[in-house]
C-alpha cells in the first residue's frame, strides 16, 4: 500500500545521521511536534467538521493521520540539528538533500494536511464567501467563481492515486496571477523544496547506492551551494493559497469507495475564504505596503 511506503523509516540512514549530528551540535532543549489545535477543535473532535466528515471521519483524517506523521518526525529528527526546526522549514531543507526522501516526506505530508485542515470554515453557522477584492483576482484569472470551483474539482476528481491540489498565487506578474496546481503524494507547493525531482523512490536506497541512480544527485549539492533564492533554476515563485486533499483515508470511511467526488463538492462548502484572503496578495507589487512573497 502507498501509506505503508510512505510511513517506511529508514533505521540505518536516521541512526548514522543522528550519531554525526549529536556529536557536533550544541545542546538544545527538545521540541516534540505535536498536532496543532484547529478553531472549534473540541467540536471537531466531537462532531467532525460540519457537513464535509463525521466525527470518526475527522479522527482518523486528522488527529490520527497528522499524529502518525508527527512521531514520524519526531523519531527521525531526534538528535540531530533538524529537531528544533518548523515543518515548513523541514520540507525546504530537505528537498536539498537527496538521501533525506524519506524525512521530506513526513514534514510534507505534516504541512500539508494541516494546510487542508486549517483552511475549512469549522463554524456551521457562517457561510464563507471570496471578498470581493479576492472575487475580482478569479475572475481576472478564472472568469468567474463557477469555472474556478468546476476546474479545480475536475482536477481534483481525475488525479489517479493521492495528493493534494492547490489553489496559488504567483509571483510573475504585477499583481500576481492565481493557479491550479496538483502535487502528487507528499509533493510541495513550496517553490523552495522543487528542488526534489527524481525518476526513482530514494526511500529504498541507501547513500551508497543513489548516488548511481538518482539524477537529482549533482542538482541537490548545487541547491545546497545556492546562497541567493531559495527555489530552482526557472523555478516560479508561489504561495499556496488553499488545498484539498485527495488521499483516500480522507474520505473512503465517510463517502465510500465511489464517492470522491461528493467528497470534493462538499468540500468546496467548507472553505474558510478568508483565510484564502490573508494568504493572498491582491496589491500592487510595486505598492510599498503589498505583502512580499517569501520562500521560507
Amino acid at each position: 500500500m502507498i501509506v505503508r511506503c510512505l510511513a517506511r523509516r529508514p533505521l540505518g540512514l536516521h541512526a548514522v545521521a543522528a550519531a554525526a549530528t549529536r556529536s557536533t551540535r550544541p545542546a538544545l532543549a527538545r521540541s516534540l511536534y505535536t498536532v496543532a489545535t484547529l478553531d472549534n477543535h473540541v467540536e471537531l473532535q466531537r462532531q467532525g467538521v460540519p457537513g464535509l466528515l463525521t466525527a470518526t471521519g475527522f479522527k482518523a483524517a486528522y488527529t490520527d493521520y497528522q499524529q502518525l506523521m508527527l512521531d514520524e518526525l519526531n523519531e527521525s529528527t531526534a538528535g540531530t540539528a533538524f529537531e528544533n526546526q518548523d515543518t515548513k522549514s523541514l520540507v525546504i531543507e530537505f528537498a536539498r538533500d537527496p538521501t533525506r526522501a524519506y524525512a521530506f516526506n513526513i514534514a510534507s505530508m505534516a504541512f500539508n494536511n494541516h494546510f487542508f485542515f486549517r483552511g475549512l470554515n469549522a463554524n456551521p453557522a457562517v457561510q464563507s464567501q471570496p471578498s470581493s477584492e479576492l472575487s475580482m483576482q478569479i475572475i481576472k484569472d478564472f472568469s468567474s467563481l463557477d469555472t474556478l470551483r468546476e476546474t479545480f474539482l475536475a482536477t481534483a476528481e481525475s488525479m489517479f492515486g493521492p495528493g493534494f491540489i492547490w489553489l496559488v498565487q504567483t509571483n510573475d506578474t504585477q499583481f500576481g496571477s492565481l493557479r491550479i496546481m496538483p502535487t502528487y503524494l507528499a509533493g510541495s507547493p513550496l517553490s523552495g523544496a522543487h528542488y526534489r525531482r527524481q525518476s526513482h523512490d530514494l526511500n529504498t536506497h541507501n547513500p551508497d547506492s543513489y548516488q548511481q541512480l538518482n539524477n537529482v544527485g549533482s542538482f541537490g549539492s548545487a541547491a545546497k551551494q545556492n546562497m541567493g533564492p531559495k527555489k530552482p533554476l526557472g523555478g516560479i515563485d508561489v504561495v499556496p493559497l488553499m488545498c484539498v486533499n485527495t488521499w483516500e483515508h480522507v474520505w473512503l470511511h465517510d463517502y465510500g469507495i465511489r464517492g470522491k467526488r461528493q467528497y470534493l463538492e462538499a468540500w468546496w462548502d467548507r472553505i474558510d475564504w478568508d483565510l484564502v484572503r490573508q494568504n493572498a496578495t491582491l496589491t500592487s507589487r510595486q505598492d510599498p505596503g503589498a505583502r512580499q512573497f517569501h520562500y521560507d
